[in-house]
């Protein structure tokens, strides 16, 4: 199976890099933003550096939407797994048109107030993963995983 991993850097590379047992025996891709603790951390694995910052900028939304086109036809993974920021957004709405398999995972710290990325991201989802049963209430149709961290 082929991997496309979409993540930004600190915490939600460390979402990712918890799943490891899941997707080290895979072909993969990493796509992520090109900063000191995503380069150690994805040192010897392949990454395509996405543009930063991702929040509410809209110029880089649109690079990165090219970025997406340009990797997804490339690369043409099976399923494409994030656990956002902004980053995720340009990859599943492509991952879509491409009839690409999306998973995405909630962060674990946004209990109450669903993020920005799991709302735009969960009608793109194929599969849509919670940590915590209580944020089922914003996603009712998620599976809870439990805690990664």
């Amino acid at each position: 199976m082929k991997i496309l991993l979409v993540t930004s850097p600190g915490g939600h590379l460390a979402h990712l890099l918890a799943l490891r047992s899941w997707w080290q025996g895979h072909d993969r891709l990493w796509v992520t933003a090109q900063q000191p603790d995503t380069e150690l951390a994805l040192a010897g694995e392949r990454v395509v550096w996405s543009h930063w910052p991702t929040t509410r900028n809209i110029p880089n939304a649109i690079k990165n939407m090219a970025l997406a086109v340009q990797v997804l036809r490339a690369e043409r993974p099976d399923v494409i797994v994030s656990d956002g920021a902004g980053v995720a957004v340009p990859f599943f709405a492509i991952a879509r048109a491409m009839g690409i398999t999306t998973a995405y995972v909630e962060c674990c710290d946004r209990v109450e107030v669903p993020s920005l990325t799991a709302k735009l991201c969960y009608p793109l989802s194929d599969v849509f993963c919670v940590q915590w049963e209580r944020q089922k209430r914003s996603f009712p149709e998620a599976n809870n995983i439990g805690a990664l961290l």
